[in-house]
């Protein structure tokens, strides 16, 4: 399906939200996917769709801003352990896992970075570049770079 990227074949994917790129839920389905990590507001969700095709769907809201403003790190210290809580439960039950924002790029390689840091024990460095072998865009708006590396290293050391 287009504009869906894998960071983990049949584990984690990534792609722009509904409101960027429409989607078809069945066609995403099909592809084994079984839940939907929203890290904008879940901006066009059809909430009642993705419960009817049976998507566990969960919203941790990142911030959007480019450049990033002042609290956004913070929300975004906050925020990613949350994500990363849905997702690693989704994965204990077998379940793949879709994450989007708006396009796709800044806030989900931002989660997808978090996760392989947690999960494999990568480095910041390490993990964003693995993020961009399969999205080469994620965190390249500007001043999200810098946020990313700064939460990944917090994170990271926590």
């Amino acid at each position: 399906m287009n504009h869906i990227f894998w960071l983990l074949p049949g584990r984690l994917a990534g792609r722009p939200g509904p409101n960027r790129e429409p989607w078809d839920l069945s066609a995403v389905r099909g592809l084994g996917i079984d839940a939907v990590l929203s890290v904008n507001d879940g901006e066009d969700c059809n909430r009642a769709e993705l419960a009817a095709l049976g998507f566990d769907h969960c919203v941790v809201p990142l911030p959007p801003n480019e450049p990033p403003q002042p609290g956004d790190e913070e929300t975004c210290y906050i925020g990613l352990p949350a994500a990363h809580d849905f997702v690693i439960a989704q994965h204990r039950c077998d379940r793949a896992v879709l994450v989007h924002c708006s396009a796709g790029n800044d806030r989900t390689g931002l989660v997808m970075s978090h996760f392989l840091i947690r999960e494999f024990g990568l480095d910041v460095e390490t993990a964003i570049a693995r993020v961009r072998e399969v999205r080469p865009r994620a965190m390249t708006a500007r001043g999200w770079e810098s946020l990313s590396r700064r939460v990944l290293a917090r994170l990271r050391e926590s």
